[in-house]
């Protein structure tokens, strides 16, 4: 991977670690390695709707940690 800027603490890195995705835009976040817990977890959407998709299939509930 090239070396990036982190988008928390703007220093350039040669280990990026990707921290946000915009599907429509094809826009990448990265963030350094020591910054990058500092960001929550990128939920894989695609992934999350074929779940949801076996589970109304199945007449199975999905916990989305929501209320």
């Amino acid at each position: 991977m090239t070396r990036q800027i982190c988008v928390r603490c703007q220093q350039s890195t040669d280990e990026p670690v990707v921290v946000g995705m915009e599907h429509g835009a094809s826009v990448t976040a990265y963030a350094c390695p020591d910054c990058a817990p500092s960001f929550p977890k990128q939920v894989d959407v695609f992934a999350a709707a074929a779940a949801m998709r076996r589970a109304r299939e199945t007449g199975r509930a999905i916990r989305t940690g929501r209320a």
